[in-house]
């Protein structure tokens, strides 16, 4: 099967997983649940008493603020994201790879999100985020050799900060993967060399919830700047 995922890379497995098998973009349709049972949070009381009911809501873990060692760009990320190493797309180094909160679906260990960084010499931030963005939807949405219906590149901005997104649409179906994705770029011009981060989504099926909701994805993307 030629899909493999986000498309830019295989990273090893960290260290701390050394048995992890390599996770793939999620593109789920209808009907199938990822594996595993629900896991339940208490709050432990003294002895064999019951926890006292909270006058407030638990205050919400803290966004990962990650900056990428290859171009410099820094961005927030939801806090129960992971890290998966740097790696390369065509002529762009990624410095940085993040990924939403790991499933199991049909025996793979999935993703329904993932967040890269780096930069490449070049004076255009347009045509980087275009280049980006179109090589990741082409490799990262291959199913059983069959590229994916990629639409026109989205472009916002000019000068020294461009965003371009594009939706993908996979030709091949599986009960693990969903209808559609997409992947949008933020290009930075940062001297000599353009930094650009990359955030892609598969959109829709079972495991939506898995991945950020509509606001996480407008506050990541809001949240990519240079130093």
């Amino acid at each position: 099967m030629s899909y493999t995922g986000f498309g830019v890379y295989q990273p090893p497995p960290p260290p701390r997983k050394p048995n992890r098998a390599p996770l793939w973009v999620a593109l789920g349709v209808v009907g199938v649940l990822a594996a595993g049972g629900a896991v339940a949070l208490v709050a432990a009381g003294s002895g064999d008493e019951p926890a006292a009911p909270s006058s407030s809501s638990p205050e919400a873990p803290p966004w990962q603020v990650v900056e990428d060692p290859r171009s410099g760009v820094v961005y927030e990320l939801p806090p129960d994201w992971e890290s998966q190493g740097g790696g390369a797309s065509g002529r762009i180094a990624l410095g940085s790879s993040y990924v939403s909160r790991p499933f199991e679906c049909q025996g793979r260990n999935m993703i329904q999100a993932q967040a890269v960084a780096g930069s490449l010499v070049e004076d255009d931030p347009g045509q980087v985020g275009t280049e980006l963005v179109n090589r990741l939807a082409a490799s990262g949405y291959t199913v059983d050799g069959a590229p994916p219906t990629i639409g026109d590149p989205r472009v916002e901005g000019d000068g020294d900060r461009v965003v371009v997104s594009v939706e993908v649409t996979p030709e091949a179906a599986n009960a693990c993967f969903a209808p559609k994705a997409r992947i949008t770029a933020v290009a930075l011009r940062n001297g000599g060399e353009v930094a650009v981060f990359a955030l892609n989504v598969a959109e829709g099926g079972p495991h939506v919830a898995e991945g950020p909701s509509e606001d996480d994805v407008e506050r990541i993307l809001g949240s990519v700047r240079l130093p």
